[in-house]
């Protein structure tokens, strides 16, 4: 199963010549001007499970945006002879870096895809997450 972690935003980020990291779009929008925004990102594709990892750069070259993503899927079927990969399983951790070198988390797990919405918890650290 290939599917698109991030999803494509006017107001994203390009990475260098590849598609734009949507890099704002868990932040709450009454955070959005409180963060150090990213220039430029390293975006780490795992190939054998659907999972990255995105690192944003701010313009010193600091780390200020990251962001662990994974999927784990099943097989499902419909008629017991045709099978597919499903998500079954949604786990996010994305982070933004506050000026005063805080980090504003959020942490988001999806167990049952097809139905439940996702409910972000936002925590504040002192550390960029792992």
């Amino acid at each position: 199963m290939s599917q698109p972690l991030y999803s494509l935003l006017v107001n994203a980020c390009p990475e260098r010549r590849k598609a734009p990291v949507a890099w704002m779009e868990e932040l709450p929008s009454d955070l959005v001007g409180l963060v150090v925004p990213p220039v430029s990102f390293s975006i780490q594709r795992d190939g054998e499970i659907v999972a990255d990892r995105s690192l944003g750069l701010d313009a010193n070259g600091q780390v200020c945006f990251c962001a662990f993503r994974h999927v784990q899927t099943a097989l499902r079927s419909d008629d017991d002879e045709t099978f597919y990969e499903a998500p079954v399983h949604v786990e996010t951790v994305t982070a933004w870096r506050l000026p005063d070198h805080r980090w504003l988390t959020s942490h988001q797990v999806i167990g049952d895809v097809e139905y439940a919405a996702p409910v972000p918890r936002l925590s504040l650290c002192t550390g960029m997450p792992q």
